[in-house]
């Protein structure tokens, strides 16, 4: 998401919830000039406004990785990056079923039987 996206998508946040510039810069401890500045599409807010408004439109900020989200066929080259739990987990399901005994435990098994 480029800066103009983020500010075009909070103009209409406050269109769609009807609030004014000043009841938004009420809300979120800006003055209205910085309001009007931060989402005029020639402004160059900061980042301490823009997530003020971001808070007060009732909206939070994520991150996530470029492409995250994208439909499937916008992206044909993607693969995920494995990891040491992805890893781990791929191994376990390709494990053997059963594993063979243990010496300790057949010395276990074997010391518990009563001779007839």
């Amino acid at each position: 998401m480029t800066k103009q996206e983020l500010i075009t998508a909070l103009s209409a946040r406050r269109d769609a919830t009807g609030l004014s510039h000043a009841a938004l810069a009420q809300r979120s401890g800006l003055t209205e000039r910085s309001v009007r500045n931060a989402l005029s599409l020639r402004g160059n807010p900061q980042l301490s406004s823009l997530l003020a408004l971001v808070d007060a439109l009732g909206l939070e900020l994520q991150l996530a990785p470029k492409g995250f989200g994208a439909p499937a066929e916008a992206d044909t080259g993607y693969r995920p990056v494995p990891t040491r739990v992805g890893t781990a987990v791929g191994r376990a399901e390709a494990a053997p079923a059963a594993a063979p005994a243990s010496s300790s435990s057949s010395t276990v098994s074997s010391s518990t039987k009563r001779s007839p």
